[in-house]
């Protein structure tokens, strides 16, 4: 009877864990900080699927995309760790771009294989979990916010808005860090997000919403972080094969078992 029990516990666990596919969210508030012309991180928005933990907080990490109004979109949420990403919308884009400090305070970006896509999922985090920090302690400014919502945007920006040519440190994003004389700021966020990841920070509470298709506007949609996320979320391959190898397990010696009272 226990075994039973347990059994069809696992199966149950297995069944609500991969019905977490496409959740639909809605789009809340961009806030109302603002920074070259667009809002900065963090952001509002409600999951309609599972609306218990509404409104959620959510950041960007996606410069490359832009969409418009409060439009509701589809998306799969899947915990932040490395058997996760390559489901994430940049877990293998390789290589991408790191910045350099130029001696007049100027950020200049160049192609590097690393840190790796999932490290610099890890970095996003370390950078969200800063604000979320000085929210906490009431140290955050509108400045910091901007910096940080900058410093994040850079670790997957693509070649169409990272700058063009790369040698040229007044285009793109940046540019547009530059032209705000947040060089330096955004260069030291990222070296403290690396020597954390590299400590054995590892984004525990973290979440990745990954847009499927395009939203209700017909647009393109951002990918998102968001922290604290007690849904469904989908789960690591590896702990569907474990919980469908202890399943199969629990099956056949139940089989037994009823085989052995029969005869």
């Amino acid at each position: 009877m226990i075994r039973t029990s347990f059994g069809l516990a696992l199966v149950s666990f297995l069944l609500m864990s991969g019905n977490a596919f496409a959740d639909q969210f809605s789009f809340l508030s961009p806030g109302n900080v603002t920074w070259n012309g667009v809002y900065v991180n963090p952001y509002l928005a409600n999951d309609n699927t599972q609306p218990q933990n509404n409104p959620l907080t959510i950041y960007c990490d996606d410069w490359n995309t832009d969409f418009s109004g409060n439009p509701t979109w589809n998306a799969n949420v899947y915990t932040l760790t490395a058997g996760n990403a390559s489901h994430f919308k940049y877990g293998n884009t390789t290589p991408n771009y790191n910045v350099t400090l130029l001696a007049n305070n100027q950020l200049s970006a160049t192609l590097s294989s690393t840190p790796t896509p999932f490290n610099r999922y890890l970095e996003a985090a370390w950078l969200d979990d800063q604000w979320r920090n000085a929210v906490a302690n009431h140290t955050g400014t509108d400045d910091m916010q901007r910096k940080l919502a900058a410093a994040m945007w850079t670790l997957f920006v693509d070649s169409a808005h990272v700058g063009s040519p790369l040698s040229d440190p007044t285009s793109g994003l940046i540019g547009a860090i530059n032209s705000s004389g947040f060089g330096p700021s955004v260069y030291q966020y990222l070296q403290n997000a690396q020597t954390a990841v590299a400590g054995g920070y590892n984004a525990a509470g973290w979440d990745v919403i990954v847009p499927v298709g395009q939203n209700s506007n017909g647009e393109s949609m951002q990918e998102f972080l968001v922290y604290g996320f007690s849904g469904n979320t989908v789960p690591e391959p590896s702990a569907v094969i474990l919980l469908g190898t202890i399943i199969g397990y629990l099956a056949l010696k139940l089989r037994n078992n009823g085989k052995r009272q029969a005869s």
